[in-house]
């Protein structure tokens, strides 16, 4: 999961399209908060504040020139015409086709420029470069990018995505936990949290009986909240963290799909669950089975702590298909 990684293990899907199959050289994400200088007379050192604005580059560099169908020049030779042009939808990773791995969803790409390069005793490459009007959404994978010949789900493959093993989450550490019930825990810096969402505890010791585990918050203040554990006949605690279970800001489901071939219908949803047991649907993408094709589509609200792909197929058929899911 975390720690460094390999250039082999990046790859890039553009609208169903996969740009590391033509063997770029290099793939870059700017994220940039605009600022301005807000120094003036009588200071004696420069000052930068943002303004509220980001802007965001993408770029894919030197890869082979390919006018093979479906293939570098198809996905990289046609320019947004207007403002108003359909966005490109747009899934990278630097860590590999990989379970529950991070990946950065970016959706309203427009293309700027499309350089292609030719050199004596060289194969011709091509350049694309790109501005970002949205977000670079970070997410997990829920399905790699794999070849599938009939209906599947990810949960009963045994393959669900627990969000509390996302490692790129952001981890709150904990001061302390209350002789109280229920139990008052205290952070050292804003929760975040909202009443009524599911956390996971670890590494708190000395509180009796142990607050570690799932456990759903009550706010009381930005510093406290408080979870339904007795400890008045216990013991306090101290020390350890905790990561967030459910969120409940919504999210962005990430579909693409490369290769399709005889099936007549092709229909993806996102399902989640707070138990690992009982899944409903979150997000249904659009029935298509027009390769290569993308789409990235919002839900609002809480997302459970676990996540499945279900895939529904009509006739007989091959497509090849990956899934991710940003959480807001």
């Amino acid at each position: 999961m975390a720690g460094k990684q390999s250039p082999s293990k990046a790859w890039i899907l553009a609208d169903g399209f996969d740009l590391a199959s033509y063997k770029p050289k290099g793939s870059e994400i700017e994220d940039l908060s605009l600022m301005e200088k807000t120094h003036g007379l009588g200071d004696d050192a420069e000052a930068d504040s943002p303004i509220g604005l980001r802007s965001l580059n993408f770029a894919v560099n030197g890869g082979f020139f390919d006018t093979a169908s479906n293939s570098a020049h198809d996905a990289l030779k046609t320019p947004a015409s207007s403002p108003q042009g359909t966005p490109r939808v747009v899934c990278v990773g630097f860590a590999g086709q990989v379970l529950a791995e991070e990946f950065r969803g970016i959706s309203g790409v427009f293309q700027l420029d499309y350089k292609v390069i030719a050199n004596l005793t060289e194969l011709t490459k091509a350049n694309a470069r790109y501005a970002v009007a949205g977000k670079v959404e970070p997410g997990q994978i829920i399905q790699p990018l794999a070849t599938k010949t009939a209906d599947w789900n990810t949960k009963a493959l045994s393959t669900p995505v627990d969000h509390t093993l996302f490692t790129s989450q952001r981890v709150i550490p904990i001061t302390s936990n209350s002789q109280a019930n229920p139990t008052v825990i205290t952070t050292p810096v804003p929760h975040g949290l909202t009443t009524g969402q599911k956390i996971f505890i670890s590494g708190v010791a000395g509180s009796s009986p142990t607050i570690n585990g799932e456990r759903t918050a009550t706010v009381i203040s930005a510093l406290t909240f408080s979870v339904a554990v007795d400890t008045s006949a216990g013991s306090a605690g101290t020390g350890g963290s905790f990561v967030l279970g459910s969120t409940v800001n919504g999210g962005a489901g990430y579909l693409q799909v490369k290769t399709s071939s005889g099936f007549t219908n092709f229909v993806a949803k996102l399902q989640d669950s707070d138990d690992d047991v009982t899944y409903a649907d979150l997000i249904t993408f659009a029935d298509n089975v027009v390769a290569p094709f993308a789409e990235r589509k919002t839900v609002a609200g809480t997302i459970d702590r676990w996540t499945a792909v279900d895939g529904n197929v009509t006739g007989t058929g091959s497509l090849q298909v990956f899934v991710g899911l940003s959480r807001f």
